[in-house]
């Protein structure tokens, strides 16, 4: 895997394949990833793992955002080893949490 250089502002994607995109954004002082995902099967979940790990070591402690009423997230979170860090009032008004992933 190779690491894209990381822009101030936007999404940018990181690792892009046939079965998923890795996108970080800073914000805040905050380096937050959003996953697309394309194909769900075991293979992917694996992939993804690595890929995560991968990440955590390159570019450090990364956030998720997470809305509360969004089981299926949630449990993607805790899948990969995100911990919750704390809630957010955000611009639109809505409470959500942030989730975060530390290299070990």
């Amino acid at each position: 895997m190779e690491a894209h250089s990381l822009e101030q502002e936007g999404k940018v994607p990181v690792i892009s394949t046939d079965r998923y995109t890795l996108y970080l954004e800073q914000f805040d002082g905050f380096t937050f990833i959003h996953c697309d995902v394309y194909k769900w099967n075991k293979s992917t979940k694996k992939e993804l793992h690595k890929a995560l790990d991968y990440i955590v070591k390159t570019y450090g402690t990364v956030c998720a955002l997470h809305d509360i009423d969004d089981n299926k997230h949630r449990k993607f979170l805790k899948m990969y080893k995100f911990e919750f860090y704390f809630n957010i009032n955000c611009l639109d008004g809505e409470c959500r949490q942030v989730w975060i992933k530390e290299s070990k």
